[in-house]
């Protein structure tokens, strides 16, 4: 069995380890005791005792072993790990046929209907017949074994779920269900059951198919919306625990379509500058600023000091975004005597982001960098990045990682990794820095972008879905010496609504029906499924189905789903209008496109 946490291919565990097996081994191990010592009464009797104690708690953990339940937390491996999801069809398969089998073959009465009521602590449902095996200890561990199998957790969760799983079995007793030679042939069987459907799914790839995928996640999504309905396994204590369970179930799926894992990313230390590499370098340097006047001078210095020394051909172009101080003023004085600066001056501020895409319309480089106009990045980092995008002709994007961050911990670098962590997740670029402003690109990559609202701290993600292979590199960064930060907490909001639209973007941009679509389907498909069953009810029945509030949401329902299809069709339209009136390409070479002689 070759299983990693991410799902893919890891360490082996052969079906011959002695991990795999000790657990049943201890199960047989108990039975044998219990029937050679004629233990099973006196254990029963002890463990029922505790039922007197916290029936509510005893209630709870029961119903963990709960089918339903079982199924509704596999929802968690839907989408995220295909082959454990594979692997739980064929356990749960077998570990049914052990459990039906068994109470068919071996037609053991439950503690009820063998000893007197009176003798009995009933929690629950008074059950008398089919007790051996346990379905509920069965169930729990067939879960747990797969789940420390599958994954190739680690001994600390091993014991931990294994913990769960033999609480879940005794409840079984406490709760006057079985007998405890009942609960260990369930533990024996749900193990053995998820190692064979491991090694199954390892031996035949039939179910990593889309369809029997999204089959067992219908089945699994169904458990959990079941769960949310109400059902308790008829211990109603333990109600509260079936709703959280199936929303805990829902809303962890629901979040799988918008995290996602991506590789990490390619990264490299910053090379010393490689002048053969960098002369005759066509170089755009792209610096938008906003009220800095103080720094503007030391940064066209520094800038000329970092590039005139490496031979490449540079233009400097400071965008000054609607400034309310002198820096128009000093811009157009710095400009008079250096030929390769651009000014470019705004008619009031629009934004970081239109700053850069104004830049970025008038650079005529081949290379395009860009880096805040607060000196915290340093130019001199820029020689050595345009050597490592000489060197890496593969790469597209160089993207700076400010690696010893000269920023107060609290209020700028806790958020900042908090934003990072989950910009990478949600669009599965993994970077370090998202926020760091020096960046290289090739121009062909940048000039397919365009930036809108705050996007610009989201052009490695959207260069990504392009195609651009990116970098990231340690470079310096230094504390702000001059002037005010343009940077807070005020801008999380339109950070995340921008980090939606990218997702969205991401995705969906050419294809929005399969989203609205899909949403759209299950909405319909639930109304209609609604407004079948009281159609039943109604005509087969005779029952009275006006006063319902199940015939108001049936409707709803369905003239949800079809609004929800139908803005899938406008936006499947917007996006012809989008692209085809003004010629966009729906694509981007990698190299040159050489035409070639027809024969």
């Amino acid at each position: 069995m070759r299983w990693s946490e991410s799902g893919g291919e890891g360490g082996k565990l052969p079906l011959h380890h002695p991990a795999v097996w000790a657990p049943p081994a201890v199960a047989l191990a108990g039975m044998a005791w219990l029937v050679m010592a004629q233990g099973n009464l006196p254990a029963f009797r002890t463990l029922n005792s505790l039922a007197a104690d916290h029936p509510a708690f005893w209630s709870s953990v029961t119903f963990l072993g709960d089918a339903a339940a079982a199924l509704a937390l596999a929802l968690f491996a839907a989408r995220r790990f295909p082959r454990l999801l594979w692997a739980l069809i064929p356990a749960a398969i077998i570990a049914t046929a052990w459990v039906h089998v068994g109470k068919r073959v071996y037609d053991e009465r439950r503690p009820l209907a063998t000893l007197e009521r009176s003798e009995v602590k009933v929690i629950g449902p008074e059950l008398r017949y089919g007790s051996f095996p346990s379905g509920h200890a069965t169930t729990a561990f067939t879960a747990v074994a797969a789940c420390i199998l599958g994954l190739r957790l680690g001994l600390a969760w091993g014991l931990f779920l294994t913990g769960i799983a033999v609480l879940v079995a005794l409840s079984r007793v406490v709760v006057g269900a079985h007998w405890p030679l009942d609960i260990l042939a369930g533990a024996f069987g749900g193990w053995c059951s998820a190692a064979l459907g491991i090694a199954i799914a390892d031996r035949w790839r039939f179910g990593l198919r889309p369809t029997v995928q999204a089959i067992a996640t219908l089945v699994f999504l169904a458990a959990a919306i079941l769960l949310l309905a109400g059902y308790n396994g008829r211990y109603p204590d333990a109600g509260w625990l079936a709703r959280l369970i199936g929303s805990c179930a829902l809303f962890g799926f629901a979040v799988t379509f918008v995290f996602r894992r991506g590789a990490p990313m390619e990264t490299a230390e910053l090379p010393a500058l490689n002048p053969a590499a960098v002369a005759g370098a066509r170089v755009s340097i792209v610096i938008p600023v906003y009220n800095e006047e103080a720094n503007l001078r030391e940064l066209v210095d520094r800038v000329a000091a970092a590039m005139e020394p490496s031979g490449a051909d540079f233009e400097l172009i400071l965008v000054d975004d609607g400034s309310r101080d002198a820096s128009g003023r000093v811009l157009d004085e710095l400009a008079a005597e250096r030929p390769w600066l651009r000014p470019l001056q705004l008619i009031r501020n629009y934004g970081q982001s239109v700053a850069l895409q104004a830049g970025f319309d008038h650079a005529g480089g081949d290379f395009i960098v860009t880096l805040d106009g607060d000196l915290q990045n340093d130019p001199a980092d820029i020689p050595g990045l345009l050597t490592l995008m000489h060197e890496r002709p593969h790469v597209d994007l160089i993207s700076g990682w400010r690696k010893d961050r000269k920023d107060k911990a609290v209020s700028r670098r806790l958020p900042s990794r908090i934003a990072n962590s989950v910009i990478s997740s949600v669009t599965g670029v993994h970077l370090h820095d998202y926020g760091c402003a020096l960046k290289v690109y090739r121009a062909k990559i940048i000039q397919g972008i365009r930036l809108y609202g705050e996007m610009h701290r989201f052009i490695p993600a959207l260069a990504a879905e392009v195609g651009a292979r990116i970098m990231e590199v340690p470079v310096q960064h230094h504390a702000r010496t001059r002037g005010i930060s343009k940077y807070g907490i005020s801008r999380t909001l339109r950070v995340v609504l921008d980090l939606l639209w990218v997702k969205f973007l991401m995705r969906f941009l050419l294809r929005p029906m399969h989203v609205f679509g899909g949403i759209g389907m299950a909405l319909l498909l639930g109304g209609f499924g609604i407004l079948a069953w009281l159609t039943w009810e109604k005509l087969g029945l005779g029952h009275d189905i006006g006063g319902r509030p199940l015939l108001l949401l049936g409707v709803l329902l369905a003239l949800m789903g079809g609004q929800v299809i139908a803005t899938g069709l406008i936006g499947e339209l917007l996006i012809r209008i989008y692209h085809e009136p003004q010629g966009r390409p729906l694509y981007v070479l990698r190299g040159p496109n050489q035409p070639r002689p027809m024969l």
